[in-house]
């Protein structure tokens, strides 16, 4: 039987663990090394045990790199919709489960289409900055561009036959 591999970057940010050793990573009470590049390889068996739910397969061949904070990290894994969307499994006729990450609201709307198959982001308003991780859950994409861009500064023209996204200045 052949070992499938998905590699998962987790950077840790948490100071409180400065005893851990710097080139390993605690992820359920156990401690995974890290490669050279500071990622760390689960097999699919340790992937499902760690995201509990275990339903989901992988394709062989598909690698995904994930990079997560510790935070961003303990949220996907309560809830495997959103960590399979992160790792490209999303299934574009169910409804949105996606990691928000903090930083730029472009980034965060760039992976919602990417992740969900739609073709295009195109982003003309002022870029903002989200400050903490959640999981935005909605019941398509259309409903979760407009939570993401719940503000008066920018407006999303959804164009749900193209499946295209187009966020302008708000006038």
């Amino acid at each position: 039987m052949k070992k499938l591999l998905i590699t998962l970057a987790v950077v840790s940010t948490l100071s409180a663990c400065a005893t851990q050793n710097p080139n390993t990573v605690m992820i359920d009470g156990k401690e995974f090394q890290k490669d050279p590049n500071g990622v760390i390889h689960l097999s699919k068996s340790e992937l499902n045990a760690i995201t509990s739910e275990g339903g989901s397969t992988f394709v062989e061949g598909d690698v995904p790199d994930i990079k997560l904070t510790q935070t961003e990290y303990e949220l996907v894994k309560t809830n495997q919709d959103a960590f399979f969307s992160l790792v490209g499994q999303a299934n574009p006729d169910e409804s949105v489960s996606m990691l928000v990450k903090p930083g730029s609201l472009k980034a965060n709307l760039e992976r919602l289409v990417s992740e969900n198959n739609w073709n295009a982001l195109y982003y003309e308003g002022p870029d903002l900055f989200i400050s903490t991780p959640s999981i935005l859950e909605a019941g398509n994409v259309p409903m979760a561009t407009m939570s993401l861009i719940e503000t008066d500064i920018a407006y999303p023209c959804i164009d749900e036959d193209e499946k295209v996204i187009t966020v302008i200045k708000a006038e």
